[in-house]
């Protein structure tokens, strides 16, 4: 009769002997998991996540009451409506009580873009812009995933910057919000996107009802109403200041109130001229608009 002997190192590399040892291996190690879980759950065992997903909600107004598409309300003093009223905001940045400024970028897309000196290049675009439809009502985006904490304010600029307002607006995806729009919110490779839009009526003979388009743009006898803000020297920051807390592992969102008919508080429309406004050749108007910006918003 023989006796079969086996060393230990010959038996430690046998296929049977490993499966067992790592079985055994990964049940103290889940045993002493429960046992550490339990030690932390008396102080509070669910940590709480340090994301949120964040929407931003804009909401037209008209004079203090929300914007309806048609309807008539205040402008400085005189009935109007608009039937158009849209605009780009960029440049979101979250301001962190800590002192940090949390910036929001968007999934990148490189498209042709336009230089100074009209050189063609590539360009890519990483800034998060969000085209606000004052006209449709409300206007909810996705601003992604953003770090949990107290935060004092939110910075954020109306327009379109730099070289991201000289691209080929052709060349952008149909989802993403600086691609062709109906209506239009672009001029041209060398003109840009327009930032603000407003088309409506104005009452140009004080019965308090909005006058119809006659004649010519600009023409004295009609009641035709445009304001088309662009160009990137007319690009405008707009810093607000107010506390809000985001909770991780929630679904946030940041609201955000647009006053339309503040634009235009100040501008003088008894002048035919100003009732109809491209942004070049009334200078007027634009600085009114743009002196404006900052109290037009407002968080709620």
């Amino acid at each position: 009769m023989r006796t079969l002997t086996l060393h230990w190192s010959a038996l430690t590399r046998t296929a049977p002997f490993q499966i067992l040892m790592s079985s055994l291996f990964s049940r103290a190690l889940r045993t002493l998991g429960a046992a550490a879980c339990g030690l932390v759950m008396l102080s509070g065992c669910d940590a709480t996540p340090d994301t949120a997903m964040l929407t931003l909600n804009v909401d037209p107004m008209a004079g203090g009451s929300a914007l309806q598409a048609g309807q008539p309300f205040q402008v400085d003093g005189r009935t109007g409506q608009l039937d158009v009223a849209r605009m780009y905001l960029s440049d979101i940045v979250l301001l962190h009580e800590d002192g940090r400024e949390v910036s929001l970028t968007a999934d990148p897309i490189t498209v042709r873009a336009r230089q100074l000196d009209d050189t063609e290049i590539q360009h890519t675009v990483t800034d998060r812009y969000v085209l606000v439809r004052g006209d449709a009502g409300r206007t909810s985006v996705s601003l992604g995933e953003v770090p949990s904490g107290t935060y004092t304010g939110v910075r954020f600029m109306l327009g379109v910057d730099g070289l991201d307002n000289r691209i080929a607006m052709e060349d952008a995806p149909a989802s993403h919000p600086l691609a062709n729009q109906t209506p239009s919110m672009h001029w041209n490779w060398n003109a840009g996107y327009v930032f603000l839009r407003m088309d409506g009526l104005l009452d140009i003979n004080g019965d308090g009802t909005p006058d119809p388009a006659v004649g010519d743009p600009g023409s004295a006898d009609s009641g035709q109403w445009r304001l088309h803000l662009g160009q990137t020297a007319n690009a405008t920051s707009v810093e607000l200041t107010q506390d809000f807390e985001i909770e991780g592992g929630e679904m946030e969102s940041l609201d955000l109130e647009v006053d339309f008919a503040e634009f235009v508080d100040g501008t003088n429309y008894d002048l035919p001229e100003r009732r109809f406004c491209m942004t070049g050749g009334c200078a007027d108007v634009v600085n009114v608009a743009k002196a404006n910006v900052a109290s037009a918003f407002s968080l709620r």
